[in-house]
């Protein structure tokens, strides 16, 4: 009998600590569900499943990833692929396109002498402003070259004095401007009379309203313009296509002077007539 109490009470003594183990211990069973262990530290509001975790992870990120996919407004990589693709071949056609098109501009010639121009403020002296009808700059389509028959002039001192001079000489003579659009020296300089915006003053000349109006200063008759006069001279041919003030398709011509020698500005003109656009000369009964 005594044993038999011993046997119960001992037993009594393992179930009493078996609960007592699982009291106390931080992760609580229910015998409702083998799944539902709970990690008691966490708190009320942080009971969080311990066990299949890992499989709620994925199927939690599987959840998410048909979401994206399902989402209308997602670009697809390679459909941004192709448009990226898409819109590099439209630049690049663009720039082609554009290079094509600077290629059919005609130009007179490679032009590797710089433009060098003195404007009409530099040189003007006078308190009277130019004043000459307006040219159509559309319109010029012909550039006359001619020979001033002076002295030359090999620096921009001298140069801006003969400028000054003529202007004097027109003004006090006849009470007009410079008749030049524009005139070229020694020294390899264009310097600016009338400019591009206004008619020549030349009215025995042709084309007032149609034509640029170049002067070599010298007397070319007999020796040629110095190589920085020919070169400027390609240069601003170039500079007013540039500046729309001269057609690309422009004709170039030399003036003949009745009332000089019949060889009047022969060397300048033998080799004008090997230029492109060169047209010949035109008929004029004083320069």
């Amino acid at each position: 009998m005594s044993q038999v109490i011993t046997f119960v009470v001992a037993h009594a003594r393992t179930v009493a600590a078996s609960s007592s183990s699982r009291l106390h211990s931080p992760v609580a069973w229910s015998r409702k569900s083998a799944q539902e262990y709970y990690d008691l530290e966490a708190g009320e509001s942080e009971r969080t499943p311990l066990l299949y975790a890992g499989d709620s992870s994925r199927a939690a990120f599987r959840y998410r990833a048909k979401l994206s996919a399902d989402h209308p407004k997602r670009v697809h990589p390679v459909a941004l692929g192709l448009m990226v693709a898409l819109l590099i071949f439209l630049l690049l056609g663009v720039v082609i396109g554009v290079y094509l098109l600077l290629l059919t501009v005609q130009r007179p010639w490679p032009v590797s002498y710089p433009f060098f121009l003195v404007e009409r403020p530099a040189w003007w002296q006078y308190p009277v402003a130019l004043e000459a009808t307006t040219l159509d700059k559309m319109a010029v389509t012909d550039v006359i070259v001619l020979h001033t028959g002076s002295e030359g002039c090999l620096d921009r001192t001298n140069c801006v004095r003969f400028l000054q001079d003529t202007e004097h000489t027109c003004w006090t003579t006849r009470q007009d401007h410079i008749p030049y659009n524009f005139l070229i020296g020694g020294d390899g300089v264009t310097y600016e009379a009338r400019g591009w915006k206004s008619q020549h003053g030349f009215q025995e000349l042709p084309g007032q309203n149609t034509t640029l109006v170049v002067g070599m200063i010298g007397d070319f008759t007999d020796r040629q313009p110095a190589d920085v006069q020919y070169a400027e001279l390609k240069a601003f041919l170039t500079e007013s296509i540039r500046r729309l003030s001269l057609t690309p398709h422009y004709r170039l011509h030399g003036a003949v002077n009745a009332t000089r020698a019949s060889n009047d500005g022969a060397a300048l003109y033998n080799q004008l007539q090997r230029w492109p656009h060169w047209k010949g000369l035109v008929q004029s009964q004083k320069v």
